[in-house]
């Protein structure tokens, strides 16, 4: 009888340790399960926000290529035009200093005309003196760009 309480005291021992050292092996192996799984995780997940930058900045590159293929042409043209404009503009006002129908060209008196606070009307003048417009002194004798000088580039009928 004493084999046998022997072989019952060893058997319960070896449960006793058994138990939780396999519990112990069981979650140590659950535990490098899990960790391995989740630096795969992230690994997928560092990948896919690789790709979403990198659309991203594909979406950024093509918004880009269509600003410079259909916006930027067309303003770069309407510039020039006004740059065009402008400078006609310039050399049609120097040269009404030099038109012998200066005293009553209207176009002369319109533009040079202040808009009264940044509005579109312009400036009439209220009965006071030119304090508010450009004073300039014309030129008398030969208008620029005038072979003969005769009328300063205006015809007889004063345009």
């Amino acid at each position: 009888m004493s084999g046998e309480i022997i072989t019952i005291i060893v058997s319960a021992l070896s449960a006793a340790i058994a138990a939780p050292v396999g519990a112990w092996v069981g979650r140590k192996l659950e535990r490098d399960k899990y960790r391995i799984e989740l630096d795969r995780l992230r690994a997928e997940m560092k990948d896919k926000l690789a790709e979403v930058k990198s659309h991203e900045l594909e979406n950024v590159r093509k918004a880009a290529d269509i600003l410079m293929e259909s916006i930027v042409p067309p303003l770069q043209r309407e510039i020039t035009n006004l740059r065009d404009d402008v400078q006609k503009l310039k050399t049609a006002l120097d040269r009404i200093w030099g038109c012998r129908y200066i005293d009553r060209c209207p176009v002369k008196h319109e533009l040079l005309f202040q808009p009264k606070g940044g509005g579109t009307e312009p400036d009439r003048g209220n009965g006071g003196g030119d304090s508010n417009r450009a004073h300039r002194k014309p030129e008398r004798g030969k208008a620029r760009d005038d072979p003969d000088g005769d009328d300063g580039g205006c015809d007889s009928y004063g345009d």
